[in-house]
């Protein structure tokens, strides 16, 4: 009798069938390809947009009564501001938030402003992790992030995962892309440690070998180490 794939492993197949020209984790590109797909950027944070609940400092030069410290952007995407109150900010970047709240304050109370902003606490910076991992769920982003950093955050992958099958999902010019990479070669030093930006889906493969020796492996906890090492990993 055909053994059940698990509940993680069914999800990561479904979440795969709704990319677009990857209908599976075996189409994903993988090695040169999947690096071509999914460069680093040139900078982090440069395109981050603004989202409820960052905190952010503003600094309008040469007055100290107006900067903020620690100004937070409310539920309705509006930070408020001393003089010209409540301020849109959700959804821009932070350059377009600065030249705003500087546009609001030379309309009636500075003669051209000069306005910076820097996000202090980015929510919206979140990467998200399931199928074989230990922990999946939403994890936020703080600086530069590697695809080995990643799985770190939810506690490494599964006994029954396949290092050589690891699934980043990322938006490219308004389309979701896939892409596919081997952590085993990352953490032997055999490839690269791509970057992972806000946004991007994490879903660890499953070891089909490992799927159908599961219940040996628990069974016989003595010979796992033998089972696995069987696997490649």
């Amino acid at each position: 009798m055909m053994r059940q794939p698990a509940p993680r492993a069914i999800i990561a197949v479904l979440l795969l069938g709704s990319v677009a020209a990857c209908a599976t984790v075996e189409d994903a590109p993988r090695g040169e390809q999947a690096y071509a797909i999914m460069p680093p950027p040139p900078a982090i944070g440069m395109d981050y947009r603004l989202s409820p609940d960052d905190v952010l400092r503003i600094q309008v030069y040469h007055e100290p009564d107006l900067s903020l410290e620690d100004a937070r952007v409310d539920a309705q995407g509006m930070v408020r501001m001393p003089l010209i109150g409540a301020v849109p900010v959700a959804s821009l970047s932070a350059s377009e938030a600065a030249d705003v709240i500087a546009g609001r304050l030379g309309e009636r109370y500075l003669v051209s402003p000069q306005v910076s902003l820097f996000v202090k606490k980015a929510v919206g910076r979140r990467i998200t992790l399931d199928g074989e991992i230990r922990e999946p769920g939403l994890y936020p982003v703080e600086g530069r992030l590697t695809l080995s950093q990643a799985i770190a955050l939810g506690k490494g992958p599964t006994r029954l995962a396949d290092m050589r099958q690891i699934v980043v999902i990322r938006r490219l010019d308004g389309q979701r892309q896939a892409a596919m990479f081997d952590l085993a070669a990352i953490r032997k030093g055999e490839a690269a440690d791509p970057e992972i930006l806000p946004g991007d889906q994490l879903i660890v493969g499953l070891s089909r070998a490992k799927a159908i020796l599961g219940g040996a492996l628990i069974a016989a906890p003595a010979l796992a180490a033998g089972f696995i090492a069987l696997d490649g990993d």
